[in-house]
């Protein structure tokens, strides 16, 4: 007895002295705080997180779930470097009646040089409201008067009703952390499963509240180094240190006695989305108003044409933006209205593929910028959409169509080599979507013209195929037009775009053309002139330099890029110099890539091809594939020269 009373003195002591440091970081903003010029575990971050502590409180009641979560974030400035963490974006849902942020408090500190510190605090005119998509918002502010050695922090609450899991708990940042906290409080019954990716281990410690009638589970992680993005990482979400939660609020008897066999717990969640009465109701039974458009479909004889005609149908009335998730509402409401997130969309189409007699089933994803689903941890929090599985006797199609300028005839890039989850009443299964064709493909071909100025006057028609059509209407069509800095890495010093047009989208399959005029003026020295063929490459800068690699790469798909340039030029000159014909790969011939030279009398042609043909690498590839970048990016840079004649 008395060893056992030891061990509850000791857990008491453990906790009371967890909850004083949490108040002395948490504490008010001291002069020392503001006097520190560096991360004491980074001294190169241009800012560190001083904390950020996020504490929720989970509720049933007879009318639902309501999830209440207040966060607090404090962050110390060291140079101007670190300016850009003062700039605050917080999504939030924004339904009335189900999701609402409120409480939003800002202050910036700043030391006096007689030692006093200086608080402005934020109006409430300072923070900014807005529509990201369907049912979600963004909240932007900044932060005034910032200078080096600033500290500031931001707080604020959400409160979420009639949902019953926990988001994950992201606790790495691109900046370094000094402490990060998650807190959950939760009915006594209920029961908490966690999982932790990028670190051994998190530290936790609970405590009884209301007469035993609540546990506080408090999960902490100190002097966390900053995490560096990489070129081509497959996601961000796939490497930060984080911790997932599963929440079962009336106990998880089924869940601990099968927790070792997580494809038996996957099957059981999706049967109960099977089951459901929101899938019998909506998803198996009519949409009123769908009728005509399903009696279309049946008279299309072809299997292929009746699925691409609903899905075209389906897209043409989606919203200009909407919510990435996996949970829908109302599928009559959200094809009335023209509304609707990406689960709400997909079910709808699925309904009508079932109507129209189309073979087809939901799958469960993960998209890329989600992150990779832990099938071993069988959570539905890690799970951010609905999308759907087509067949036609030996094909089949995935398809997403809250994606506007999605082809049915490709998978959605967001999910390609992710494993997904197939979900039908006949059989689970889990699959990774595969696809080997080159879906990001650009051809170029550039005529130009020099005249005895030097000068060149021209003309490019580029095709863009697949994922880069549809990413160049998405740009083009739904942001502001882009300018030429955009178009490039670093545009080339004397090319000026005079227009650049594009033709009608046309069929699904068909490129998408656009033509550019433009002028050029090379570098010249003494009567050469300096051509170098890649000045209408979009991105010229090679991504892959630094000595090591902490990730691996992920180009998304396979790649095809194709340039022919021919440089027409007078009698006046002639042809000084053309870089050697080559070929580089690598030894699985996975990267590939070839130029040619060729002249005559009055003109010079350049042919390139460029082609990935495998879309993941593993880290330890790196050295390969750094070579070779390094390799091709130097025959890239070699120019033709042309020299007037005297």
């Amino acid at each position: 007895m008395k060893k056992i009373t030891l061990f509850f003195v000791c857990a008491i002591a453990s906790i009371s002295l967890m909850a004083q440091k949490k108040q002395a970081i948490a504490g008010p903003v001291q002069p020392a705080d503001l006097q520190l010029t560096a991360c004491p575990f980074e001294s190169d971050a241009a800012a560190m997180k001083i904390f950020d502590i996020e504490e929720s409180g989970f509720e049933m009641s007879p009318y639902g779930s309501r999830l209440k979560t207040e966060r607090k974030v404090r962050i110390k400035i060291f140079n101007e470097k670190g300016y850009k963490q003062a700039t605050i974006k917080i999504p939030y849902l924004s339904k009335k009646g189900f999701a609402k942020i409120k409480e939003l408090n800002g202050a910036i500190y700043n030391i006096n040089p007689d030692g006093k510190i200086t608080v402005q605090k934020l109006e409430k005119k300072d923070f900014f409201k807005e529509k990201a998509a369907d049912n979600v918002g963004i909240v932007n502010f900044t932060f005034p008067n910032l200078k080096p050695g600033s500290i500031i922090e931001y707080s604020y609450t959400t409160i979420e009703n009639n949902l019953v899991y926990l988001k994950p708990w992201i606790i790495q940042d691109e900046i370094p952390v000094v402490y990060s906290s998650r807190i959950i409080t939760t009915p006594v019954e209920s029961k908490i499963f966690e999982r932790v990716f990028g670190a051994d281990i998190i530290e936790q410690y609970f405590e009884l509240l209301k007469y035993d009638r609540f546990r506080r589970t408090i999960f902490f992680k100190e002097n966390i180094p900053s995490f560096k993005p990489e070129p081509f990482m497959s996601s961000i979400k796939d490497h930060l240190v984080k911790v997932s939660f599963l929440l079962f609020p009336f106990g998880a008897g089924f869940y601990t006695s099968n927790k070792d066999k997580p494809n038996k717990l996957w099957d059981a969640a999706a049967s109960i989305l099977l089951r459901s009465k929101f899938y019998e109701e909506q998803v198996k039974k009519i949409i009123p108003g769908t009728e005509q458009l399903i009696d279309s479909a049946k008279a299309i004889k072809d299997i292929d044409e009746r699925i691409n005609y609903l899905y075209s149908e389906v897209r043409k009335r989606i919203p200009t933006s909407t919510e990435q998730t996996a949970n829908a509402e109302n599928l009559t409401d959200a094809w009335n209205d023209k509304t609707g997130n990406s689960a709400e969309i997909n079910y709808i189409l699925l309904n009508l593929f079932d109507k129209a007699n189309i073979k087809s089933m939901p799958i469960l994803v993960s998209t890329r910028e989600n992150g990779k689903i832990d099938k071993s941890f069988p959570s539905m929090g890690q799970i951010n959409g609905i999308d759907v599985l087509a067949l036609d006797s030996a094909k089949f199609y995935v398809l997403d169509a809250s994606l506007k300028y999605q082809s049915y005839q490709n998978p959605p890039l967001n999910i390609l080599n992710r494993e997904v989850f197939i979900i039908s009443e006949d059989s689970m299964q889990w699959a990774t979507i595969v696809d080997h064709r080159p879906l990001l493909k650009q051809s170029i071909l550039v005529i130009a013209d020099l005249n005895e100025d030097g000068k060149m006057e021209g003309t490019a028609s580029i095709q863009y195929f697949d994922y880069a059509k549809e990413s160049k209407i998405d740009t083009t069509e739904d942001k502001e037009k882009e300018t030429e800095n955009d178009f490039y890495d670093k545009k080339p010093v004397g090319l000026k775009i005079l227009s650049a047009t594009q033709s009608d989208i046309g069929r699904d399959g068909d490129p998408l053309l656009e033509t550019i005029e433009f002028t050029y003026e090379p570098n010249q020295s003494g009567g050469f002139y300096f051509i170098n063929p890649q000045i209408l490459t979009e991105k010229n800068k090679n991504p892959f330099t630094a000595e090591k690699r902490n990730t691996d790469i992920d180009f998304g798909c396979n790649q095809l890029f194709v340039l022919t340039m021919t440089i027409r030029f007078p009698e006046s000159f002639t042809v000084e110099h053309l870089p050697k014909n080559v070929i580089v790969r690598t030894p699985d011939s996975s990267f590939f890539y070839k130029i040619t030279y060729f002249s005559s009398v009055k003109e010079v042609t350049i042919s390139q091809l460029f082609e990935i043909k495998r879309a993941v690498y593993n880290k330890e590839e790196y050295q390969g594939i750094k070579d070779f970048f390094k390799q091709m990016y130097g025959l890239m840079a070699e120019e033709v020269i042309l020299k007037k004649k005297q």
